[in-house]
């Protein structure tokens, strides 16, 4: 009796969720991993056909993200894991990155060296390195990063540094994504202000307010919680600014409004993953420019620089290589800025240099 209940149950079960395959309607995308979903693939007698039904039927399986979501609750709060290096702390969520790459640290530096020598008549370099959250992070039993090594091997590049890891705080980043908040982040112009020598002035902001943010690390997590808020800061002075992409022509915005209902709402900031950028003000003529290598954490940043400069030129080299970008540049006696944080540090082979 106690064989046939347990094959009957199997048979039910298998049953019950091969007829809510077919009465669910597949989902296209999911908004939590932040990807596409498999569809039912077309039939054909190949090994291929039978590895995309497996993923289809991983990806369509029915409340899907409900069983990931009690897998992950009993992972944090019975067994006292971390799943997928996901860490609950305070509402904030963490991802570990661990150990320290010294030899991506070292090739960060060979790719700073690289573009510094493709400026051979400047003198003006500078170099601002953004603590991931993980360095606000007080707890003994969350591994780290040594940031430590990381800054203090910054030291060998010879390159006059902006020290903001003391200013910052982690209210100042979001709690499920990686990133920094742009209206916490005028601090940060300020201290750039003393080494970059333009006038600092404290500008009134507009505030646009998006209530539905989840950002990378919600999905990673598996753990349902309420959306966030995301907010970017307008102005005249950004308003009127003519801003040209490579790869989005038809963009002439520094904020991409129809970002904010796609995978990543904060690809708002410079249009996401744009690897050539120019950006003028024409309100103001003090003939200032300013050239930066980046990744995507000074795409909150960049607008609130733009009052400054005249001008500003906007790298992203993990999409474009030296060899490419350069052609495009008018680089006399400009100022060079480089702004990368700490994770593209500890994991800089994306860089093309």
């Amino acid at each position: 009796m106690k064989d046939k209940i347990i094959v009957f149950s199997f048979m039910i079960y298998i049953i019950l969720f091969s007829l809510l395959h077919i009465i669910i309607n597949d989902n296209e995308i999911s908004f939590e991993e932040r990807r596409n979903l498999s569809t039912f693939p077309k039939f054909e007698f190949t090994s291929k056909f039978i590895t995309n039904l497996e993923d289809y039927f991983l990806d369509q399986f029915p409340f899907r993200n409900r069983f990931r979501s009690v897998k992950a609750n009993f992972n944090y709060n019975i067994l006292l894991k971390l799943d997928n290096n996901i860490y609950l702390k305070d509402n904030y969520i963490f991802k570990s990155i661990y150990p320290t790459n010294k030899k991506s640290i070292d090739n960060f530096k060979k790719n700073v060296i690289k573009i510094k020598n493709m400026f051979p008549e400047s003198n003006n370099f500078y170099l601002m390195i953004i603590p991931d959250k993980n360095y606000y992070l007080e707890d003994k039993n969350f591994l780290k990063i040594d940031y430590e090594y990381i800054f203090n091997s910054l030291k060998e590049l010879n390159i006059q540094t902006i020290n903001i890891k003391d200013i910052l705080s982690l209210s100042d980043y979001y709690e499920t994504d990686t990133h920094w908040k742009q209206e916490n982040l005028d601090k940060v112009i300020k201290k750039m202000s003393t080494v970059l020598n333009f006038n600092y002035q404290m500008f009134n902001y507009t505030k646009v307010i998006y209530n539905n943010f989840y950002g990378v690390y919600y999905g990673e997590s598996a753990i349902n919680r309420s959306p966030e808020i995301i907010t970017y800061l307008t102005n005249n002075f950004i308003d009127n600014l003519e801003v040209k992409y490579l790869e989005n022509k038809k963009l002439n915005n520094i904020y991409n409004k129809e970002k904010l209902t796609s995978f990543d709402s904060y690809e708002v900031f410079l249009d996401g993953a744009s690897s050539f950028i120019e950006i003028k003000n024409n309100m103001i003529k003090n003939n200032k420019e300013l050239i930066i290598f980046r990744d995507s954490f000074a795409s909150s940043l960049i607008p609130l620089l733009t009052p400054y400069y005249s001008k500003i030129t906007v790298i992203d080299n993990r999409y474009i290589s030296s060899e490419y970008f350069f052609k495009y540049l008018d680089y006399e006696n400009n100022d060079i800025l480089f702004i990368y944080s700490t994770l593209i540090m500890n994991d800089s082979y994306s860089l093309k240099g």
